[in-house]
C-alpha cells in the first residue's frame, strides 16, 4: 500500500461533472484527458466493461508521465434491466430510443474507477446505483431530447439536470449516478494516497 503523499492528483477524465465534485471537495488536481477507445469486447458485461476502461485510461495517464503523482480514472455507464450497455448517444434517435427503454424500468448506473501511481494500479472498484424512471411520454422525451442534455451523458440524462423529475426512486450513491461515487473516492484517496479534503492547496 502506498502512502507517499502527492500535493496533487491526475484527473483522468474530461468530464465537466467529475470536475466539479473534486473542485467542491477541496481535492487538490488537474486534469489531463486521456484518449482510449470506449468499446466493449464480445461478450463484456457491464461491470468488467467500466472497470477495463478506468484502467485503460489511468494507464494511458501512466505512459505520458514520469511524475510521482496519483492517477485517478473513471468510467460510468448505464445498464439496462435486460444487460445492455448504454453509453453516450450518437445522436437524437439514438438518445430516444435509450430513453423508452429507461421509461418505467429499473437500470443500474456503474461507475468504474481506479487509482495508480508510478504505473501500478493500487485501487480499484465498481460501485452500483439502482434507478427507476417513471413512465415518459414520447413528448416529454423529444423535449428533453431538444435542450441537448442527454449528449455528452451516458444513457441519454443527467440526474442533476432537467432529467431529475424522470427519477421515481433510486437506491445507492447519487454521486455516483453523476459520473463519480464521491464519497468512496474520497475515503479512498485518504486511506491509499494520502490525500484528504480541504487539507493542501487547491490547484
Amino acid at each position: 500500500m502506498t502512502k507517499k503523499k502527492s500535493e496533487q492528483i491526475i484527473l483522468a477524465s474530461a468530464s465537466p461533472r467529475r470536475k466539479e465534485m473534486l473542485q467542491a471537495s477541496g481535492i487538490p488536481f488537474y486534469i489531463v484527458i486521456a484518449d482510449i477507445e470506449e468499446k466493449p469486447l464480445e461478450n463484456e458485461g457491464g461491470h468488467a466493461y467500466v472497470q477495463r476502461n478506468a484502467r485503460e485510461k489511468a494507464i494511458a495517464i501512466c505512459e505520458k508521465t514520469l511524475s510521482q503523482e496519483f492517477v485517478l480514472s473513471a468510467d460510468t455507464i448505464v445498464v439496462t434491466n435486460d444487460d445492455k450497455i448504454l453509453e453516450k448517444p450518437q445522436n437524437p434517435e439514438h438518445a430516444k430510443k435509450m430513453l423508452q427503454s429507461l421509461s418505467g424500468n429499473t437500470h443500474l448506473v456503474l461507475s468504474g474507477y481506479s487509482l495508480f501511481q508510478n504505473k501500478k494500479e493500487i485501487i480499484a472498484r465498481v460501485i452500483e446505483t439502482s434507478v427507476t424512471f417513471r413512465k415518459l411520454s414520447d413528448r416529454e422525451i423529444d423535449a428533453y431530447i431538444k435542450t441537448g442534455e442527454p449528449f455528452d451523458k451516458a444513457g441519454s440524462y443527467g440526474i442533476q439536470g432537467r432529467a431529475m423529475g424522470f427519477i421515481e426512486k433510486i437506491e445507492g450513491s447519487y454521486t455516483n449516478v453523476m459520473g463519480l461515487p464521491l464519497s468512496q473516492v474520497l475515503l479512498d484517496l485518504k486511506n491509499y494516497a494520502g490525500i484528504e479534503t480541504y487539507t493542501q492547496k487547491e490547484a
